[in-house]
């Protein structure tokens, strides 16, 4: 039987097969370099170019890219170019790994640890509407019913300006009784459209922010268990798309432009509609994000930046906010990727917790329901201070 070998050989003179494989091999330098970039497009400061930023958001499309440009590899006998695609994963294994968490087993607690935890659950609630459109078939909110089924000890909302029953949209007297004694501390900045609820007591710090800078942002100071805690809600930038902008989005992926024509229209709308408003968001944050560190920077101690972030993990906002001493918790106990946004096909982790000081995280969870536009993310923290244990 003719080996592989002989058999391409037939097919293939050898100037075209000598072309062939110099193409394959340009093709995979060409993947190892746009993989690489895409991993730490977060580096690059988006006022200076936001390729790098776009790319990131590509990288799990460019992964799966990767793994059929190996499996061509091996298909046309250069199994060995397909280290160049490995050696692209093995430096770009740190952005990787934030993408992907491998934790596989959890943190164990002992009797004396689990007496300095508390829980923290983030979500942008969509004001409570159901996005699923089936508020007419419920009772109750199905969004209060699950924050009320976590139990979580602080739970930090954004785009809620209110906490009360509003029977449109099944908000019972019951729920919010519920939630005025299960929280008794409670704080609601309708401006901002951010909520805080809380077993522990805590006050909102003053943020002296110049006007042209003023994000959707509100700092809280808890004491817990005779600690202190600051917590950041905030919801970031988000990319402000129009209803003909996510039509035009979601189009990309239901039908290909029947001509030449119409591929160039396709591609100058995407160009003028999307990622000239993903720049601008790009930008932006970049700047929110500065102030965050800065206050941080500031005040010390411990602290808990956490909500809609409208970027992923390891971007250039996230990265400008981690610094070098604080962690991405869901990166540090989660295992593999996540989606916290699941609207209009943009499908990303784009609500972040992260934390610094005397902190661990002890597990990172996303929750599962579907009547918000994203999905929830539930922390427990270990209060880890010298002073606890004296």
């Amino acid at each position: 039987m003719a080996d592989a070998r002989t058999i391409t050989s037939r097919f293939l003179t050898r100037p075209v097969a000598k072309a062939y494989r110099s193409l394959l091999l340009g093709v995979n330098i060409l993947a190892a370099v746009i993989t690489v970039t895409s991993a730490y497009g977060g580096i690059f400061d988006p006022q200076l170019t936001i390729l790098p930023a776009l790319l990131s958001m590509l990288l799990p499309g460019i992964l799966i890219g990767d793994l059929l440009l190996i499996l061509i590899d091996f298909a046309s006998l250069r199994g060995r170019w397909s280290l160049i695609i490995v050696a692209s994963w093995l430096v770009s294994l740190s952005p990787l790994l934030d993408y992907s968490p491998v934790n596989l087993s959890s943190r164990k607690l002992t009797p004396e640890e689990e007496d300095k935890t508390f829980t923290l659950l983030t979500y942008n609630v969509l004001h409570l509407y159901d996005f699923r459109g089936e508020i007419d078939t419920l009772s109750r909110n199905a969004t209060l019913d699950y924050i009320l089924s976590t139990d979580a000890d602080i739970v930090s909302m954004q785009e809620l300006e209110a906490v009360q029953t509003w029977p449109l949209w099944k908000i019972t007297p019951e729920q919010i009784s519920e939630l005025e004694q299960r929280y008794p501390y409670r704080a609601v900045n309708a401006s901002y459209e951010l909520t805080v609820l809380s077993r522990y007591p805590f006050t909102q710090v003053h943020l002296d922010m110049p006007e042209e800078h003023a994000i959707r942002m509100a700092l809280f100071r808890f004491d817990i268990k005779g600690e202190t805690v600051h917590l950041f809600n905030v919801h970031l930038e988000s990319i402000g798309l129009s209803m003909a902008d996510k039509t035009l989005y979601e189009d990309l992926f239901k039908k290909a432009p029947q001509s030449e024509r119409a591929l160039k229209r396709r591609v100058k709308e995407v160009k003028s509609h999307l990622i000239s408003k993903l720049a601008v968001a790009f930008r932006k944050r970049a700047e929110q994000a500065e102030l965050i560190r800065q206050t941080i920077d500031s005040i010390g101690g411990n602290f808990i930046v956490a909500g809609d972030f409208n970027d992923i993990q390891d971007s250039y906002a996230v990265r400008t906010i981690l610094g070098d001493d604080m962690h991405d918790a869901y990166a540090d106990r989660a295992l593999g990727p996540c989606i916290t946004y699941h609207g209009n096909r943009f499908y990303f982790r784009i609500d972040q917790m992260l934390y610094g000081g005397d902190l661990e995280a002890v597990s990172c969870r996303r929750g599962n329901i579907y009547s918000s536009d994203h999905f929830p993310l539930m922390g427990e923290f270990l209060l880890t201070s010298p002073t606890l244990s004296q």
